[in-house]
């Protein structure tokens, strides 16, 4: 039987399957849409896919030299009223079957827009509706509670902005050698990553589990990694958790904090680190219920996170929190061989479909 944690120690193989793909992952899209004729990229996903566009978005802005726009399909239909025809308008969904997404699709059609699908594979229903596909390189994944989706979708996003900055000659061959020297090194440290997870979890899961609330909290990519770690650990363990940008949840929610609260900061010491640290110091010292992953830890609860990635590094945070959520999960007594039995909670309403007819 596959476990959840086998479905995250795939994850480096198929990173790295990605890699061996190269620039062909792409000639999709771009035999099809012009690199001079994009201005932005808007991608549009809901829940995973979404939070896996506030990951990327960083580094692919960087590199293709265009705005990156993450946007919640609802809000993109219904929400805004001046729309870019020179975006790429990039379409993400896992198993192709989100509905309003597809609504979206169908809009952005209409309009004779650039659209482009990231998907499991070509047939799902909103990759056979958009202009081009990218495979997501997932492959078949066993749990509603993506942890494989959520890293491809990073690390495609990733290569897709990279991809669109060597074709609009914004990044040279030398350059591009070596981000992929990167992301092959966050890969391959994503074993030693799960296995330090695992190692953290038995020193500091007591004084957690025992809170009522878990928040995380990072900066640039790893805001992204912090939503989604929110939303793993309410949907697996089941622990009412949020995430925040760093930043941001020092305005308010820093107020709220007791000791029935565990916050979990997401270090890779970059411009707020000495920031994160005085939010640490604090939740430790005062609270007694703060964590550390990445650098510059400050005690024995901490996890040392010393990424090899550079700027793939979220890849390797996204482990240590997709082993968090496990563990949680395993170690509380959640049965993830249980029938999934979803009829109930479907007959009010079910946010994934076939294609509208």
């Amino acid at each position: 039987m596959v476990t959840m944690l086998d479905c995250i120690k795939r994850v480096p193989s198929l990173l790295l399957a990605h890699i061996e793909r190269g620039h062909a992952l792409f000639d999709g899209v771009f035999s099809k849409y012009d690199p001079a004729a994009i201005d932005e990229i808007c991608l549009i996903g809901s829940g995973t896919s979404h939070n896996s566009a506030l990951t990327a978005r960083y580094f692919m802005e960087a590199v293709s030299g265009v705005r990156v726009t993450p946007v919640l399909p609802n809000e993109f239909l219904y929400s805004f009223s001046v729309r870019n025809p020179k975006a790429l308008y990039v379409f993400i969904s896992q198993t192709g079957t989100s509905s309003v997404t597809q609504e979206a699709v169908e809009y952005v059609n209409k309009e004779g827009y650039m659209s482009v699908c990231i998907s499991e594979k070509a047939d799902t229903p909103i990759a056979r509706e958009a202009g081009a596909f990218i495979d997501m390189g997932c492959g078949r994944e066993e749990y509603p509670m993506r942890t494989i989706g959520y890293s491809m979708t990073v690390f495609t996003l990733m290569l897709l902005g990279l991809e669109l900055g060597c074709r609009r000659s914004a990044v040279d061959k030398d350059a591009y050698a070596d981000y992929i020297q990167q992301a092959t090194a966050a890969a391959v440290h994503i074993p030693f990553v799960i296995h330090d997870a695992e190692d953290w979890v038995d020193r500091c899961k007591r004084r957690i589990m025992k809170s009522a609330f878990i928040a995380f909290t990072g900066a640039d990519s790893l805001y992204g990694v912090a939503v989604e770690a929110a939303v793993k650990v309410w949907e697996a363990p089941q622990f009412p958790s949020a995430g925040y940008e760093l930043d941001e949840g020092m305005h308010g929610p820093n107020y709220g904090y007791n000791h029935n609260h565990a916050v979990v900061l997401l270090n890779n010491g970059g411009r707020d680190e000495e920031k994160l640290l005085k939010l640490a110091r604090y939740m430790k010292n005062e609270l007694k219920n703060g964590y550390i992953i990445g650098r510059n830890t400050l005690d024995d609860k901490d996890l040392t996170l010393d990424a090899k990635g550079g700027v793939f590094a979220c890849l390797e945070f996204a482990a240590a929190i997709q082993v968090f959520m496990y563990r949680l999960s395993v170690d509380g007594g959640r049965d993830f061989f249980a029938p999934n039995e979803h009829t109930v909670m479907e007959s009010y309403f079910n946010s994934h479909n076939e294609p509208i007819k």
